[in-house]
């Protein structure tokens, strides 16, 4: 990366939720880190994208009652009687 070159708030601020999800190519992820390695504002965002990030991953890797997938299935299978008329 040319050390002279900031991707600046709005760009890096644009790919954030990407280079969370490791979906930036090594060149802009090293763009976006070293922009908010330097920049408060761009640091403190991320930061809080990452711990909102980790809790949904978290929150995802549970499964769901019971009750609520019953509840759900019975839902597909009565719009599905109702397509089906």
């Amino acid at each position: 990366m040319d050390m002279n070159r900031d991707c600046g708030c709005e760009s890096a601020r644009q790919r954030m939720d990407i280079l969370i999800d490791r979906e930036l190519t090594e060149l802009e992820c090293s763009d976006v880190s070293a922009h908010c390695a330097s920049c408060e504002s761009c640091q403190a965002e991320i930061v809080v994208m990452e711990k909102l990030t980790d809790r949904f991953r978290a929150a995802c890797a549970e499964p769901a009652p019971e009750n609520l997938r019953i509840s759900i299935l019975n839902s597909i299978k009565s719009q599905d009687g109702i397509l089906d008329s």
